[in-house]
């Protein structure tokens, strides 16, 4: 097998890796200037504060990965039976938790989603449904957006800075969208596949045929559902929009958990602009950059006293690693339980064996 030089495998990977640095390193610097200016005791004082309100923004979580996972539901037209709801539901919380520790733009946990059910959702069309509810995803989150800044933009005068900074990260927003669905029209699988074939992995050239079927396959599963089942596209968007309107409530109970006031409008205009920012950033891993942050920037600006808006930031990411453990324990569940049924069905194979060979030999005795 042939290796790439060092220098042009490192090189590829280089400028994304540099920009990761630094968005890190400006978080690290963000964290350490809260710390030094309100104090760690602040920070701890917050969290008390919201208490055990903390687990109803967990369990409220719990219904917005419920609709996330119906969003995924609805694009597969032949459902198989034996595909238990919860299974695909521990499918979708570990694709999101790798989402969530790797900077992967949100593909890895696509792929690890189309694998864990694998099983009983033949890979192509999981690689396909995944995809078209990936984009479902940014659609429904477009949708939600779009009510959200109607009802709460006027919160923020027309002249302000901010103003047209919300305006352009919707338009980023919309622009990813629609070049994520303008790359899913040019097949790529396909382009997935001949690109991998370039570097000569054993496993790709023993496989060719069955790899090269697969990815023509899910392009196919791809396009046949933008063609002919748009229905279900625009449930997967509601379903997935009904999720993103979680958001708002979560910092309506945030805020009023920290004693400070709250409305619709306020709640709707804090998650839009967070959501804004980190779609503007959503190769760095673990909102790094964008979720304390953009909450401090927004809650600030709305006039609440200072670190109220870190604290919202704060309090989410418990909440958010919460989800990360479970869907990393799913995972390990699924590894797990795999290995387990690979283990019995090899030994049961030696067994099949063993009989086979005591069979001849009895066999040949007899002769």
């Amino acid at each position: 097998m042939h290796r790439l030089p060092p220098v042009h495998r490192g090189g590829l990977h280089l400028p994304m890796r540099r920009v990761e640095t630094y968005f890190i390193v400006i978080a690290i610097a963000f964290y350490a200037w809260f710390l030094t200016h309100y104090g760690p005791g602040q920070v701890i004082g917050y969290v008390r504060m919201a208490g055990w309100g903390l687990a109803l923004t967990i369990s409220l979580e719990a219904l917005a990965r419920i609709a996330n996972t119906l969003g995924w539901r609805v694009t597969i037209e032949d459902y198989p039976p034996k595909l238990r709801f919860i299974e695909l539901f521990a499918a979708r919380i570990g694709g999101e938790a790798i989402d969530y520790v790797t900077p992967s733009a949100q593909l890895g946990g696509q792929f690890v989603m189309a694998v864990d059910v694998r099983e009983k959702l033949r890979m192509p069309v999981g690689l396909a449904t995944v995809i078209v509810a990936s984009l479902a995803e940014a659609v429904g989150q477009i949708v939600f957006l779009s009510i959200a800044l109607v009802i709460s933009l006027r919160l923020i005068p027309v002249a302000a800075n901010l103003y047209w900074s919300i305006v352009g990260g919707f338009a980023l927003a919309m622009a990813l969208a629609g070049g994520f669905f303008f790359v899913q029209m040019k097949r790529p699988f396909s382009y997935l596949w001949r690109a991998a074939t370039k570097f000569n992995i054993g496993r790709i050239k023993i496989n060719v045929d069955e790899i090269r079927e697969s990815a023509d396959e899910a392009d196919a599963v791809l396009l046949d559902l933008y063609a002919h089942h748009r229905g279900r596209l625009a449930a997967s968007c509601l379903c997935y929009a009904a999720a993103w309107s979680f958001g708002p409530l979560e910092i309506y109970i945030l805020l009023r958990l920290l004693h400070q006031p709250a409305s619709l409008q306020t709640a709707l205009l804090v998650e839009a602009v967070g959501l804004l920012i980190e779609r503007a950033t959503f190769l760095i891993p673990a909102k790094l950059v964008s979720q304390e942050g953009g909450k401090a920037l927004i809650v600030g600006m709305l006039g609440y006293p200072p670190g109220i808006g870190f604290a919202v930031g704060f309090l989410r990411r418990i909440k958010e690693m919460v989800w990360v453990l479970f869907g990393l324990l799913s995972l390990m569940i699924h590894r797990m339980v795999v290995q387990q049924r690979g283990d019995m069905m090899g030994a049961a194979a030696a067994g099949r064996d063993s009989v086979i060979k005591m069979q001849r030999a009895q066999g040949e005795q007899s002769l």
